[in-house]
């Protein structure tokens, strides 16, 4: 018994290291809090026997110079914040005003606590698990897993609330959350018996998210051909269907950026390289693609079968995930494709890196562009299973992770300027500083699936995933219907990556010439696109998502639109349509304050103090609107065109940005910009970075219904300029 006590003791003792101020509540309860160096406090509940077998890899900031300090009231004070001791828990405040009021109790089986928030009724975030864009009134627990014909679950235990708090939880494997809906509390419980999180009140919820990519590193931008259209389906089983569908695109005069191979690219599970005789000249296939402009992706997963050309490599280099007796976990899944059994890859182990390094090099030299890892969740793995000294069932959240890291490391080692593309159906915190762009998994072939792709795509991008997409055209089952078929690429062309995907052909001719024709004018328009999504993708690098809420442009427009529309970038306004239009012939879409123009019509709508208009719907288009004192960089033949939409007394810029594309050389530098800056109806131009990118030559165009001086040319619905860049250097009137 003594024994027990004193381990117990010590235990603690280590949860309690530092000069954190510790309180024991009535029940027995330990709470430790303490201010952090980036202005957040840290809490931590602890009950009878805590647990953090996963410690090491969790979140943690830097502790703040300066103490709580306790007041005569008996409660705690730093920085601002209010601690106020209760029997069976705390108050928060913050300069004076209460966030909310935590209970905690415990039971055999789990800790719990109890959160009421005084004044925060929304909350947005939590990585991809969400079907609606606020939390309220849901429950998640926090394990990543893939449903086929629902979503990837994907957790970041990062949330904002609509009075601007953030809060991460250091979330165990299963922990679960429920989010208060205005009349229950919210609820925490786990497992481990130990509840870690760290609050932080804010200016904005911009400025949460934006220190939110900061600390999990989340700086990087995706090669350029990645956001331009990809093609994939399960799959593309010969070299001759690959080169058959890049001639099927360019016969009909259709951008395509990339081609993803599915699973028929190799012949067992853990090959990782072109062994399926489908693909008997790898080369020859990539050398037509790079002529055409065409990139290349492949899939792969962390499963070996005992009969890949990898399993005795990876034996010998004990490189496999092991059960409880030490002996190496093999199992029988889908995923032996015929073979007898398999094991799953451990990214901790030593040479984890240096495998990386050499099989996913000899991908590039087989003109490999592109990584896509899935089943990363790890998928169906048996809870026996050990990743190095940890046990899978507390490390699962993390493995993907990690798995990636060693990937991204072991490339980085021989390939250190090659920036890399990794499409991940799983990860956490931090993920996307590895070059990550995430997708919402195998989804459902539905309107309401595409309408949930929305919510997907938005909190993904609050909790540091900007680089995110959908199958477009839905995964299953096989067969789609054209009017969803087409709704689903309307939508797909405002998302940041733009790739269609599903169980069976998901190309844009697989229906009739008219839905060929929308999609093809959609893929287009994405494609002319691409300099103004290039240089919103570079604002991720300052924490601002591609995809992005409307409290992003105003914090006046109503809960019900945070659900069914969004901003892309700085400038467009995006409602996607996800009712058929038998039921649903009008949509309703909130302008925020000032004027917008139609995106395909350019024609102008007043929304002085913001304004709901309901708009017919067809099948040709859904509802776009460019923002009054937008600055769009677009591209057509070659040429580099701006949209400029001027009014008196607006003013707005937009940092027009280029590279190379492909190196990581902008990283230190070599990169040109030009910040636009429009004043009314005179634009200026600023030159800035260290290398030459952009030309000095542009094309002006402003809709043809703005008044402008001489010398512009009608052309449809704008009247264009061509001016040189110095020339706007000390102001251009338009």
């Amino acid at each position: 018994m003594k024994k027990l006590i004193f381990s117990v003791m010590l235990a603690l003792s280590a949860f309690f290291a530092g000069a954190a101020t510790r309180l024991t509540l009535d029940n027995g309860i330990n709470i430790v809090f303490e201010g952090c160096a980036d202005g957040s406090v840290r809490f931590e509940a602890l009950g009878k026997k805590p647990s953090a077998p996963v410690k090491e890899f969790e979140l943690s900031r830097e502790t703040a110079a300066e103490d709580f300090v306790q007041a005569e009231d008996g409660s705690y004070r730093w920085n601002g914040y209010t601690v106020i001791p209760a029997a069976d828990g705390y108050t928060l405040l913050f300069n004076g005003e209460e966030l909310y009021a935590s209970s905690f109790n415990e039971e055999p089986s789990l800790l719990r606590e109890i959160r009421n928030w005084k004044t925060a009724t929304e909350f947005y975030g939590f990585g991809e698990a969400s079907r609606n864009v606020s939390l309220r009134n849901q429950s998640f627990a926090i394990w990543n897993v893939s449903k086929y014909g629902d979503h990837a679950y994907l957790f970041i235990p990062f949330y904002v609330t609509n009075t601007n708090t953030c809060v991460y939880y250091n979330a165990g494997s299963n922990d679960r959350i429920y989010f208060q809906d205005g009349k229950d509390f919210q609820v925490y419980r786990s497992a481990y018996h130990r509840i870690e999180c760290f609050v932080r009140q804010d200016l904005s919820l911009e400025e949460s998210v934006a220190k939110f990519y900061r600390e999990s590193g989340v700086s990087c931008l995706l090669p350029k051909w990645a956001f331009g259209f990809i093609q994939s389906k399960y799959g593309y089983k010969t070299q001759e269907e690959v080169t058959e569908l890049v001639d099927g695109f360019k016969m009909r005069d259709i951008p395509l950026s990339a081609v993803v191979l599915d699973l028929y690219w190799f012949n067992r599970m853990g090959d990782i390289s072109f062994t399926n005789a489908g693909f008997p000249e790898p080369k020859k296939m990539n050398d037509y693609m790079e002529q055409n402009g065409v990139k290349l992706v492949t899939i792969t997963e962390p499963f070996f079968t005992t009969e890949c050309v990898n399993y005795k490599e990876l034996l010998s280099g004990k490189m496999l995930c092991k059960d409880n007796k030490g002996k190496i976990r093999l199992w029988r899944d889908w995923w032996c494709l015929g073979d007898k059994e398999g094991a799953l890859f451990n990214p901790l182990a030593k040479k984890a890196p240096s495998f990386m390094a050499e099989k996913y090099s000899a991908m590039l030299e087989d003109g490999i562009d592109g990584f896509w890892t899935d089943l990363g969740e790890p998928e169906n793995a048996p809870d026996d299973i050990k990743v190095g000294k940890y046990a899978l069932i507390d490390f699962h959240n993390y493995y993907n992770y990690y798995w990636t890291k060693a990937l991204y490391d072991g490339m980085k080692s021989v390939h250190p300027d090659k920036r890399l593309f990794i499409m991940s159906r799983s990860g956490y915190t931090g993920i996307a500083k590895f070059n990550v762009s995430v997708w919402s998994g195998d989804v459902a072939v539905s309107w309401p699936s595409l309408e949930n792709q929305i919510a997907y795509g938005l909190n993904a991008g609050l909790s540091g995933l900007a680089y995110w997409g959908s199958d477009v055209g839905g995964f299953t089952p096989e067969k789609t219907n054209p009017e969803l078929f087409v709704r689903w690429y309307q939508f797909g062309a405002f998302t940041p990556v733009f790739r269609a995907h599903g169980t069976d052909s998901r190309e844009p001719w697989i229906f009739t010439d008219r839905e060929t024709e929308i999609v093809s004018k959609y893929i287009r328009a994405r494609t002319a696109l691409l300099p103004y999504v290039y240089s919103t993708a570079r604002q991720t690098m300052s924490g601002i998502p591609m995809m992005r809420p409307m409290f992003y442009e105003s914090s006046s427009v109503p809960q019900e639109y945070m659900e069914s529309q969004y901003m892309f970038g700085d400038f467009i306004l995006v409602a996607p349509v996800y009712r058929q239009l038998a039921a649903e012939k009008e949509k309703t879409v909130y302008l925020p304050c000032g004027n917008w123009y139609e995106f395909s019509s350019m024609k102008k709508i007043k929304a002085e103090g913001g304004t709901a208009v309901t708009v017919p719907l067809t099948l040709d288009d859904i509802p776009v609107y460019i923002k009054e004192g937008a600055v769009i960089p677009a591209e057509k033949d070659g040429a580099l065109y701006v949209l400029l939409v001027p009014a008196n007394g607006v003013k707005n810029s937009f940092v027009l940005y280029d590279d190379d594309g492909e190196s990581e050389q902008y990283k230190d530098g070599a990169y040109s910009e030009i910040e636009l800056s429009l004043d009314g109806f005179n634009v200026t131009a600023k030159r800035s970075g260290n290398a030459d990118f952009l030309g000095d030559d542009l094309i002006l165009a402003v809709p043809a219904s703005v008044k402008t001086g001489s010398g512009w040319t009608l052309r449809g619905n704008f009247k264009t300029k061509k001016v040189s860049v110095s020339e706007m250097e000390n102001g251009f009137s338009l």
